[in-house]
């Protein structure tokens, strides 16, 4: 019997191995339930080889160690990923730590002798192999790592939501009846300081019985479901302590059936055991269990069916957690459906422009693309009152299905959308005032968490035209300074179109603003950064006379030495324009502006004017600011933009005013050597 059960398993396993391969994709969490199956195929062989084939048993036992340190480290992996997505934080560090750790568990038999793990057989209980100093510690750590890997696992299926753990129930519950059955036997030899070679069959069946439920979940419900994870507790602890009083109360009747019967009965009393912990954690997981379970506690110990501080926290996070209209829409449909114990549902909106009630998200149930009008005949129209509707009993026709509860979502007093509960878990459930109160409380939570985030996105779509405005005023700026220029060309022309010098000067003029514009009009960004500059030597002299040519060459007085400078010549030309306008119009054209280029340890051009002047308050606050002018026709945005380009060049903008005396801006740019 224990070698056909020795056979089986390792049949099974393998079978297992090659359903994942061809079933499931290939990820890390497949590669770490690989390294887990294949490692204790591995040590169910080496134990049976030991227990009957003549040779070296320590030999055999020491690589069986390493085979089930080897599956146990890759468990504690795959309990870590498997089915779950870390969103908000990263794996906990102390796991990771101690998932570093335990490599020490196939590494240790395999760099130690078998002497160093296990002591000398006795011949009167062959079976038996008493275990070293170092080989209890061993033990202590397989054990340690396999209630670790109980301990995930089961946090796994507490944060899952019914639909998702539906999915997974079974694959975990066969990883948990394989580590259950490990977590016994490891127990057994940790207590005596040995193992014992014939509680294998123990170890054995709960290793089939584990295979056949995961194939079992493979073949009927898919792969593995990816889950948010998160921290809740309150189911976890409960099952974690019933797990814990019945590994307790399973050690305490294998020792005492091992020390007054017999080891058959022993074998079987607690290959039984696991099988009825496996049966009984599927109970409690089971949702219309869990419901009734639930209702009865309810009925008899306490008062409220409902703890609503509880249950508005749990909503709470699970709406404040989502940043995707979609995903809020599902959290509203879970919290639902995991509060009230149901199956499905479906979020209706209204249509601000047909006002009929579309569908924006479903969960478990069947789609449909038809609106639903207001006054469809659902007992009442849709349009009338907050209250909760019971729709258990009436057939309200399509395109709505036979639904249990109409949730109304009122936004100031207005009915905006409804939600619509379906397929309760206990259909023996009585809903009253309490189920109806709740299913209000969460309604207004969901209201304001969809219509705020309704606002966020309207806000955020105002924002983008508020930037392409922005946009547009920096474009219209740039074609205001070359619109300027045409004009003066234009006014010259009246009188000097004549002239062949005129005429040379004006297609030149015209060519570069030609060229300015289809340069505008390619880029048609707000403001260079200091990766797109194309820079290039100019002359900073020849670059003033150039720019104050543009404005007007009589105006100004451009002295100083010629100074190069490495700058992207189009973007800085803009800056002295904008300065020299600027200085023009505070001077209102009747005292020459002076341009003086220079270097004292950096490359630099002065604009200073005789006119209005500025305070330090306006300096202070409001020079640089973006689309703050005194002018009538001004943008307010010419002097941001000077400052803007002159600081991706690495430079800086100064200035220096005084109320009444004038203004002197300084364009200070670093040395060519390290532009």
């Amino acid at each position: 019997m224990p070698s056909m059960l020795t056979a089986v398993s390792i049949v099974l396993t393998l079978a297992l191995c090659l359903m994942v391969l061809f079933k499931r994709r290939t990820g890390l969490s497949e590669v770490l339930l690989l390294v887990g199956l294949l490692g204790v195929a591995g040590a169910e062989l080496l134990d049976w080889r030991a227990l009957n084939v003549s040779g070296n048993v320590l030999m055999l036992e020491r690589w069986r160690l390493g085979a089930q340190g080897l599956a146990c480290w890759a468990w504690v992996g795959f309990s870590l990923v498997f089915a779950r997505t870390y969103q908000d934080t990263p794996p906990p560090k102390l796991q990771l730590a101690l998932l570093t750790v335990f490599l020490a568990l196939p590494l240790l038999p395999a760099a130690l002798p078998a002497k160093a793990l296990l002591g000398p057989v006795s011949r009167d209980a062959p079976w038996i192999i008493p275990l070293s100093r170092i080989g209890f510690y061993h033990h202590l750590g397989l054990l340690t790592a396999v209630l670790l890997c109980l301990y995930n696992l089961e946090a796994t299926l507490a944060n899952a939501t019914h639909a998702r753990r539906w999915r997974i129930k079974f694959f975990v519950l066969g990883i948990m009846a394989m580590l259950a059955s490990q977590f016994l036997v490891a127990s057994e030899g940790l207590l005596f300081k040995g193992l014992d070679l014939s509680l294998n069959p123990t170890r054995q069946i709960g290793l089939i019985l584990g295979v056949v439920l995961m194939g079992y979940s493979i073949i009927t419900r898919g792969g593995e479901e990816k889950i948010i994870f998160s921290r809740r507790l309150a189911y976890k602890s409960l099952v974690l302590f019933a797990a814990g009083l019945y590994l307790v109360g399973i050690g305490l009747t294998g020792q005492y059936i091992r020390f007054f019967d017999g080891l058959s009965k022993s074998m079987m009393l607690m290959s039984l055991s696991v099988m009825g912990g496996v049966g009984l954690l599927a109970v409690f997981l089971s949702e219309t269990l869990r419901r009734k379970a639930n209702l009865a506690l309810r009925k008899y110990f306490y008062r409220d069916k409902y703890d609503y501080r509880l249950q508005w926290l749990d909503f709470t996070r699970r709406l404040s957690a989502v940043r995707q209209r979609q995903d809020l829409y599902q959290a509203v449909l879970l919290g639902f459906c995991e509060s009230l114990g149901m199956g499905q549902g479906a979020l209706y909106l209204r249509n601000p422009t047909t006002r009929d009630f579309e569908s924006a998200h479903r969960w478990e149930m069947g789609q449909t693309d038809s609106p639903i009008p207001a006054g469809h005949p659902l007992g009442e129209p849709l349009g009338q009152g907050p209250a909760v509707r019971d729709l258990r009993g009436r057939h309200p026709g399509p395109p709505l299905p036979e639904a249990s509860f109409l949730v109304p979502l009122m936004q100031s007093q207005n009915l905006e959308g409804f939600i619509l509960l379906a397929r309760p878990f206990n259909t023996d459930e009585e809903y009253d005032e309490e189920d109806f109160e709740l299913m209000e409380a969460l309604a207004n939570q969901a209201s304001l968490a969809i219509f705020n985030m309704r606002l966020v996105e309207e806000l955020a779509m105002a924002r983008e035209m508020e930037i392409m405005g922005r946009i547009s005023s920096f474009v219209l700026h740039d074609l205001k300074n070359l619109v300027y220029t045409l004009s003066l060309i234009l006014e010259n022309a009246k009188n000097y179109i004549h002239e062949p010098e005129f005429q040379s000067d004006l297609l030149t003029s015209l060519g570069n603003t030609v060229s300015k514009m289809n340069t505008l009009i390619s880029q048609l960004r707000v403001l260079p950064d200091k990766e797109s500059l194309r820079r290039e030597h100019v002359d900073l002299l020849d670059l003033a006379k150039e720019s104050a040519k543009a404005v007007d060459s009589e105006a100004f007085q451009v002295k100083g030495e010629p100074v190069p400078a490495t700058v992207n010549r189009e973007e800085m030309n803009k800056v002295l324009i904008n300065l020299f306008r600027n200085a023009q119009e505070a001077c209102q054209g009747n005292i020459p502006v002076t341009v003086e280029v220079g270097n004292q340890g950096q490359p630099y051009v002065k604009v200073s004017d005789s006119g209005c002047g500025m305070d330090e308050e306006f300096m202070r606050s409001h020079l640089f600011a973006p689309f703050n002018t005194t002018k009538d026709t001004g943008m307010g945005i010419g002097l941001y933009q000077s400052k803007q380009i002159v600081e991706a060049h690495g430079g800086r903008l100064m200035v220096e005013s005084r109320l009444g005396q004038g203004s002197t801006f300084t364009v200070l740019l670093p040395n060519s050597q390290a532009g």
